[in-house]
């Protein structure tokens, strides 16, 4: 078994340093493993479901050749924990991160069912296809969130984020797929006097100058503490909610792009928990029915009280991932 997986290593090994695709007739030529042919393929089979080998060609004409693999972002505020412990927590934070930005938005499979679904990549039963979806789709979406940690974010990336969280192609003109808005949209607030008053999104016009004024103002964002760095977060966040620059997803991209800040920064993602979603509706709305949207032009933000209330909930939320940390510590 020892010389099985030494024979094994040196395999994978040759592929990886190979210039170009092989077969297994070259790679026994280099090596000479004394294991059979089938034994060679089963491992290559297993190397290419994680990722690491891109198989082309069939039977005799199958070819192998090595997937670079992309170096894995650090994380700061795991640095003090052993490897085991690291894994552990990203996975945690994984899920409880997809559990709540989803729920925000209405999916109905809790934390227990989020996490087999990220685990076995089963379905459970009597639950929506659609939330399936959409899970596999916003954890997806954090991957491709710390691969931005060490890259500049641009607006390219935000619309791979919208393709990731947006599982379902719809084919309409009116609905693009990871691209921006081609139509007007907003919502009815509802006030604290149980009034209704509609508030109108940016424009698709300005839509794309407007993202790419909010990617300067986060690339711009180098906070030397956690509080800082949740203001940015609060700020961000409601900039790119209030831009709206997607007919749907808008909300799960807003708290995905607004914790690069903080990663960045060394800290630990901020989630909001569904269970504060009235919280968190009634003061975006607040801050929704003061101020228009931005336009060209104008400021992105307004700096007062309303914002001010968002930081201060965001604070609040951002002690529920600390708890998390300690827990596993």
């Amino acid at each position: 078994m020892r010389q099985n997986n030494i024979e094994k290593e040196l395999v994978l090994n040759y592929i990886s340093s190979a210039k170009k695709s092989v077969t297994i007739s070259d790679i026994k030529t280099a090596i000479d493993f004394q294991v059979d042919n089938r034994t060679v393929q089963r491992w290559l089979n297993s190397a290419a479901k994680k990722g690491l080998v891109l198989i082309t060609g069939e039977r005799k004409a199958r070819k192998y050749v090595n997937i670079p693999q992309k170096s894995k972002p650090t994380f700061k505020f795991l640095e003090d924990l052993p490897s085991s412990k690291q894994q552990e927590l990203l996975s945690m934070l994984r899920t409880m991160w997809t559990h709540n930005s989803t729920a925000l938005e209405g999916n109905t499979l809790n934390l227990g069912e989020t996490q087999f679904i990220l685990n076995e990549g089963l379905t459970v039963s009597g639950k929506p296809l659609k939330d399936h979806k959409e899970v596999m789709g916003h954890a997806t979406a954090i991957d491709l969130l710390y691969d931005m940690i060490s890259s500049e974010l641009t607006v390219n990336k935000i619309k791979q984020l919208h393709k990731a969280v947006q599982t379902d192609v719809i084919f309409d003109i009116d609905k693009p797929y990871g691209n921006f808005k081609v139509v007007p949209n907003g919502t009815y607030l509802l006030l604290e006097n149980n009034s209704r008053v509609y508030h109108a999104y940016s424009r698709p016009f300005d839509v794309p100058k407007l993202i790419v004024a909010l990617v300067e103002y986060i690339e711009s964002c180098h906070p030397h503490g956690i509080d800082e760095a949740i203001t940015m977060y609060a700020t961000a966040h409601l900039i790119f909610g209030q831009i709206h620059p997607f007919w749907d997803g808008n909300g799960r991209i807003a708290r995905l792009i607004a914790n690069l800040i903080l990663l960045r920064a060394g800290f630990a993602p901020l989630v909001i928990p569904a269970t504060r979603r009235l919280d968190y509706i009634a003061i975006l709305s607040r801050y929704s029915a003061k101020h228009e949207a931005p336009t060209v032009g104008v400021p992105l933000y307004h700096v007062g009280n309303e914002l001010k209330a968002f930081t201060s909930f965001c604070k609040e939320c951002y002690q529920d991932t600390i708890n998390l940390i300690e827990g596993i510590k």
